[in-house]
């Protein structure tokens, strides 16, 4: 980059921005001037990668001078930059990119050489997304090279790794196994039509690049604190959609042919019968989400254009919280509490899919749990198991139902 990109970036120039909007106190200022090609140096040895001042600013986890909570983090550094510069601040959001705009404007390598992220693409207009947004020639190279106009945005270079990362590789991965095992499409009329042997031309689940996929769609999950996963067959692609807040959002169309070996590999992590393509099936993954070991349920079902999957993502992080975090008021989280702390009595949750439910009764269970009290749950199915907890399932082809089960606990 040139001397003139990397200007706005030198120590002072954002220390005294940052201190101009009252994020940063003078002395605080000083004393990273002071302390900065230390840090730097610890930072560069960690990441094994260049760092800039925003970095070493955002690694010191800092509280906001202006007194607002939180820290001063990279997005509020940026937010404050931007303003100074007077160019757009953005907050990527995964969930409304298209994946195609992002991944086929521009390769990965120029992407993540010059940190530049194509984030819309509208009436002739690419936005890209950068943290640096006084690199006129990269700008110019890729007006050249998709003959678009360009609107800058500023966004945080974390953010903008991640999502070159997760975007691409996913990508990659899906491409890969498309152009490897090209097949003729099938017109799927009706599920007569689906129930038949395997083609030779499906792919194998144990291929390489199904399990980068997979792989990819489970981190890009974690990563979204996503609820569930689900896998739908349609005529002609496959839908992968995520339950975020409640709420279904598209992530990406699958080609038709990647379908089935997306299903067979999660069914192989199931250890379902991978064979039986008639009847549901249910069954569970265990894997790990950096140190917390996460459960899946997963359940396919047979529909119209194929084999759908639903991937329930038990993430205990999730499951088990403070009860002041599930969104009650002050005065019914009060309530609340009096009621389970009563020695007898029943109380309901109720809700839809995705609405909390189950992480409303785990963590309600966990607050109440002490060696003095004998906690019992009947479940279908056990949704996280917890040593506090001695959890029954309900298996009603062997007679254990909900009703036997109470009058045995009772």
């Amino acid at each position: 980059m040139s001397n003139k990109s990397n200007q706005p970036f030198s120590a002072k120039n954002v220390l005294n921005i940052l201190v101009r909007n009252k994020l940063l106190s003078r002395a605080g200022a000083l004393e990273i001037l002071s302390k900065k090609e230390v840090i730097r140096q610890r930072l560069e040895k960690k990441h094994n990668q260049p760092v800039t001042i925003v970095d070493i600013i955002a690694s010191l986890r800092l509280r906001r001078a202006d007194g607002l909570s939180g820290h001063l983090d990279e997005d509020a550094i940026f937010q404050a930059l931007a303003a100074e510069w007077k160019v757009p601040y953005t907050k990527v959001d995964p969930l409304k990119l298209d994946l195609n705009v992002v991944t086929t404007t521009l390769p990965r390598s120029f992407a993540m050489k010059l940190l530049v992220l194509p984030i819309d693409l509208n009436d002739g207009y690419l936005t890209v997304a950068t943290p640096d947004p006084f690199n006129s020639e990269v700008m110019e190279d890729i007006a050249r090279a998709s003959d678009l106009k360009i609107r800058v945005v500023v966004s945080s270079k974390s953010d903008i790794i991640k999502i070159i990362n997760e975007f691409y590789g996913f990508k990659r991965s899906i491409v890969a196994a498309e152009h490897q095992f090209a097949a003729p499409s099938v017109d799927l009329g009706n599920l007569e039509q689906y129930v038949r042997l395997k083609s030779a031309d499906e792919l194998p689940s144990n291929d390489q690049h199904v399990v980068n996929a997979v792989n990819h769609l489970l981190s890009y999950a974690f990563e979204q604190r996503a609820s569930d996963i689900h896998i739908e067959p349609k005529r002609a692609t496959s839908l992968i959609r995520m339950r975020i807040d409640g709420i279904l959002h598209t992530i990406y169309e699958l080609p038709k042919n990647v379908h089935s070996a997306i299903i067979s590999r999660i069914k192989n992590l199931s250890r379902m019968d991978m064979a039986e393509k008639r009847r549901p099936q249910d069954g569970r993954i265990k894997t790990d989400k950096g140190d917390v070991e996460v459960e899946i349920r997963v359940s396919t079902i047979p529909v119209a254009f194929g084999e759908k999957a639903v991937l329930r993502i038990m993430d205990p992080d999730i499951l088990f919280q403070d009860l002041g975090k599930l969104g009650f008021t002050d005065q019914d989280l009060l309530r609340y509490e009096q009621f389970i702390n009563r020695p007898h009595g029943i109380v309901l949750v109720c809700g839809p899919t995705g609405s909390g439910k189950s992480t409303t009764l785990y963590s309600t269970l966990r607050k109440i749990a002490s060696p003095g009290i004998n906690i019992t749950t009947v479940e279908d199915p056990i949704e996280m198991v917890h040593e506090s907890f001695n959890q029954i399932a309900v298996q009603p082809m062997i007679g254990i139902t909900f009703a036997t089960i109470l009058r045995n606990i009772l």
